[in-house]
Parts: C-alpha cells; structure tokens; sequence
C-alpha cells in the first residue's frame, strides 16, 4: 500500500497521519511539554524530531511512504545556520515587547501586509526583530529564514525553500496584494535570508540518505514544500466548493476564512486580516480565542441535557448574555474584561453555562464572518463541527448561508495531502438543519450590549 505521512506540529500536540485512498488509515500522536528556557520559552523542536523519526520508522513497517507534507501553525519563524538552528524557535507566548517602539514604525503598514498586531510574539516579524536585537551575534550567523512547516521540510531533505501560506499568515513579512515581501524584510536586511519560494504542493527534494537509512523510508521518499495549518484545512473546500464560501477553523482559535470575503479597511483593530491560500489566492480571514473563551465560560459546568433545539430554548426563556472577551489573545474586543448580564442589562450568573458558552462563540463567529463579509456556505472544520448547541445557533444566526458541520476530526491532515494526490475524493458535508427558533432578537440585543454595533459603525461595514 503507498501512502502520504502528514507531520502535522501544532502548539501543544504533534499528529503523523498516514493517508491512502483518500482517508486516515494510521494516527500516531503526542503531547508537547514547554520549554520555558533559557534564553526564552521556546519550542521543543528536538523532542519533536525524535518522536517523528521514531513514528515515520514504524509507518514505514505499515505502508510505502511516497511522500511527506510537512504541517504547522503559522506563529513561529526558524532562523537557521550552517549548524542547524542559530537560535532557539521563539514561542509565541514569549512577550518580547520592548523593542516595539523601534518595531512598530518599520513594519506595521495594515494596507499593504493585512497583518495585524497581535498579543505576545505572535507575529512572525517581530520575533526576527527582537532576536536580532536580543542576540545579535547568533543572528548575524544565520543563512535562512524559515516558516515553521519549511523547518520541517528542511530537516527531512535539506532543502530550504518560502512558503507562501506561511509567509502571508499575520507575519509581517508578505504583502498579499503584491505577492512580494514586505517593505520590513528590505527595510531590515532580511531579504537575501529567504530562500527561494515554491508552492506548498512542490517536490522539494528526497528524503536524507540517513534518514531513510536509519527509519526504512524509501530512499526515493519526496517531501513537499508544506502548509500552514489552517490553509490545509481551507484547501479541501477551496478545491471542491464554488466561491462565494467560508471555512470557520476551530480549536483553541476560532478562524474564519471567506473566499470572495474583504478584509476590513482598518482590520488591524479587529483582529482581521488576510491570508494566501496554497494556491496564492488572498483570503479575507478573522481570528479570535474561541476554544479558550468557551473554556472559560462553560467552567466546569456540565452539558445541559436534551437535544440543541431545547437547550437554546431554555436560554432563550430566561435571557442572559455572555459579553466579551474572555481570552487576552487578541480578537475584535481586545482589552474588555468578559462578564454575564440579564437582558436588561444587569450583572447575571447564568445557570446554563454550557448552552451559554457554545452560544456566545457561536455569535462570536457570525460577527466575525459579518466584519470579513463572508458569504455563502460556512464550513466548520474541527472540535466545534460536533458541539451541537453551536452547529444550530450558527445555522439560526445565518439563515442565508447553509452551515456544513465537518465531523472528520482529521480535516488538516487529509487536506495536506491534497497537495500530494490532488485527485483524493473530498466529501462535501450536509448542510445543518437550523432549529426552529428566531434568534435574531437575541443576536440584536448581544450586539448592542457587547458594543459590536460600534464595530461595524467604525469600520463601515454592514450586516449581511
């Protein structure tokens, strides 16, 4: 049996997806401790390797491995020399804000980069500054600038190469428009420390002979260039859904992406942006703490019985709102402290916390497909794709648009590997039966409470 190994590295889990005939047929994954230093937290890459050289030797027993796509989350940056890495990879929880006074003016130009500031390192440019600043003599040692998915790409075949969908994520290095580095990368020199760029899909190279020595790969293994995490997901429907379309990415962050969306004019407040997909195609994008804030919300509640319809009907009789934000990791209401009112606006401790919290991402998203004007089928991709109460809120917050729930949990991985086997049959979901409830007077209410009205006053953007 040939199959495609996707090495999908996430924050806090590892995955190695075996893929052949168009679903999962082998998952091995781990959990990532952090590296808090020193010189500063970081991740931890060498663990990674080992656990993956380790699982690729085992696949190997398993399946043909014809190809590798390398995955990973687009908040870190590789900064590599003759030896391997000049510095320690920067976690983005890092702060590293005491060089922004000097940062902010060279790079932050939201016209033409669409990247926002974000909280912490997120960032990818700014974490290049303050290394350079910070460490200046390991710096000056480097030879390539690597998104976190290329790293990877370049350790299995020694290969350096730029990715676009790594490039054009929030990194301050891209200008999607022009499809061309920013004026940050010439303004700070960096620009002969990227190599050259290739499509997500493109062969790059063949496996390290002492990898495949050592593992049992196939010596003629070839390793794709691969993908930001997100756009790997996004791809699936891109390649199977007509445009106008959304893709909402959920996990510890909700993600919206709307193909034939806008990216608001002054997206940077909102914590929008705009994205490339594999293909180099802009798309207008929205991000906020989803997973952490229903966390946060739901506490340890338990799951209210009966079906969604019933739950929300039970909130419904006895309003009460959830009122952003719950997270400091940035979104459209960064810097409010969350809190709970009844509906006539009073300080309220609800008693369905779990109906609530599903509810109150639910509203997050609708507002966040409204600001990048997202039109057409919503596809949910991920945890969130199996929470019921937030599947039907959606699909009655947005009565114009069928809402598709994903239930496959692996869609990251079976996307990458349409850059291997483009031809891979791709399942377009059902659309999600709305419940019969009108929640638009509750919506209204929730916008004018959370101050999301004035969002859209500031912005000029209009409800769908």
């Amino acid at each position: 049996m040939d199959a495609v190994a996707i090495l999908d590295v996430g924050k806090t889990h590892v995955k190695l997806a075996l893929v052949a005939g168009g679903r999962v047929v082998e998952l091995r994954r781990t959990h990532l401790d952090e590296c808090p230093g020193p010189p500063y937290l970081h991740l931890p890459v060498e663990a990674i390797w080992r656990w993956a050289l380790a699982e690729l030797a085992a696949l190997a027993k398993v399946a043909r491995i014809t190809d590798i796509v390398p995955v990973a989350h687009g908040a870190s940056v590789a900064v590599i020399d003759a030896g391997g890495l000049a510095l320690p990879m920067l976690d983005y929880q890092q702060e590293i804000a005491e060089h922004d006074a000097e940062y902010e003016p060279l790079a932050r130009d939201f016209s033409a980069t669409l990247s926002p500031r974000l909280p912490c390192s997120h960032n990818p440019g700014r974490q290049l500054f303050w290394l350079q600043r910070r460490f200046p003599a390991e710096f000056a040692r480097a030879t390539a600038i690597l998104g976190y998915a290329q790293y990877w790409a370049w350790r299995l075949s020694g290969v350096a190469v730029s990715e676009v969908t790594a490039l054009g994520n929030h990194s301050d290095l891209w200008r999607p428009r022009a499809a061309d580095f920013s004026a940050l990368v010439d303004r700070a020199g960096w620009r002969p420390l990227f190599p050259p760029l290739r499509k997500a899909s493109d062969v790059i190279g063949t496996l390290r002979p002492e990898i495949a020595r050592d593992t049992g790969l196939p010596a003629d293994c070839r390793i794709r260039a691969g993908i930001h995490d997100s756009n790997a997901a996004f791809l699936r429907w891109r390649l199977n859904l007509r445009e106008p379309f959304a893709v909402v990415s959920t996990g510890t962050f909700i993600i919206p992406l709307a193909a034939g969306g806008e990216v608001p004019a002054r997206g940077e407040s909102l914590d929008c942006l705009g994205n490339v997909d594999a293909l180099g195609n802009l798309i207008a994008g929205a991000r906020f703490a989803g997973g952490r804030e229903y966390e946060a919300i739901k506490g340890d509640a338990a799951e209210e019985p009966g079906s969604a319809q019933d739950c929300l009907a039970a909130l419904l009789a006895h309003p009460c709102y959830a009122l952003p934000a719950f997270s400091d990791q940035g979104g459209p209401f960064a810097g409010t402290r969350g809190r709970f009112v009844d509906a006539s606006g009073n300080d309220a401790i609800p008693w369905h916390r779990a109906t609530l919290a599903a509810l109150y991402c639910a509203l997050m998203t609708d507002l966040m497909l409204d600001l990048i004007q997202a039109r057409g089928p919503v596809v949910v991709e991920g945890p969130f794709a199996a929470n019921d109460v937030y599947i039907a809120a959606l699909a009655a917050l947005r009565p114009a648009s069928d809402v598709l729930p994903s239930l496959e949990t692996l869609g990251t991985s079976l996307g990458a590997a349409l850059l291997a086997d483009p031809a891979m049959k791709v399942e377009v979901p059902a659309p999600a039966e709305p419940p019969a409830l009108d929640l638009a007077p509750y919506r209204a209410r929730w916008r004018t409470l959370s101050g999301a009205m004035r969002l859209f006053e500031t912005e000029r953007v209009f409800f769908n």
